[in-house]
């Protein structure tokens, strides 16, 4: 035999141990009981099927998968930076590792953001109704992370929920000029 072909083998067979090695690292571990964290979960994702399904469509077909993948991107960014090492300031469901529950939960999180510009495109606040708006928002999202500590779905290693208030007003804001950035160009673009 060649000895290139004999080289490609072993090198393929080591890849294919890495890539092994690699998608055990990555693991899915699933709830050791399955309690109301995981049920809250799935409450949370009944509703927004059921809110996606019959809330009559009032923005753009263009621009809600927008508005869900930002909603998805923010929490994800978030766990990711203040969640997870070295800060750990908090962990989703019940356990430290990597849950199936945990990824479940970005699945709850777009009725926040669409719910949020859904409101705002209908009532078109401005001025200090704008900023009542954002803070009346951030207050309600600040309760509903309440009851999610509550249900155990976080579980808090130094976070404080007051912390939380800050960083909801900054992600509605963002949320809001791409909303109008959004609207602003596809407007454009049908013209």
């Amino acid at each position: 035999m060649d000895h290139n072909v004999i080289d490609y083998i072993i090198r393929m067979d080591l890849v294919s141990k890495k890539i092994a090695v690699e998608v055990k690292i990555m693991l899915l571990y699933f709830p050791t009981k399955f309690d109301e964290n995981e049920w809250t979960v799935i409450l949370i994702i009944i509703f927004n099927i059921l809110l996606f399904r019959f809330l009559p469509k009032r923005l753009p077909k263009e621009i809600t998968p927008l508005i869900v993948l930002l909603s998805i991107s923010f929490p994800q960014i978030i766990d990711h930076t203040i969640g997870a090492a070295p800060h750990n300031y908090y962990d989703i469901t019940d356990s430290k590792k990597l849950e199936l529950f945990d990824i479940l939960l970005y699945a709850g999180y777009p009725a926040f953001g669409y719910l949020f510009v859904y409101v705002f495109d209908w009532f078109h606040f401005e001025k200090i109704k704008l900023i009542l708006y954002f803070i009346t928002w951030s207050v309600f999202a600040a309760m509903f992370e309440f009851c999610l500590v509550k249900l155990h779905v976080y579980q808090y290693n130094g976070w404080k929920l007051i912390f939380s208030i800050p960083i909801y007003l900054i992600v509605l804001s963002i949320t809001y000029l791409f909303y109008q950035f959004a609207i602003s160009y596809n407007q454009k673009n049908h013209n």
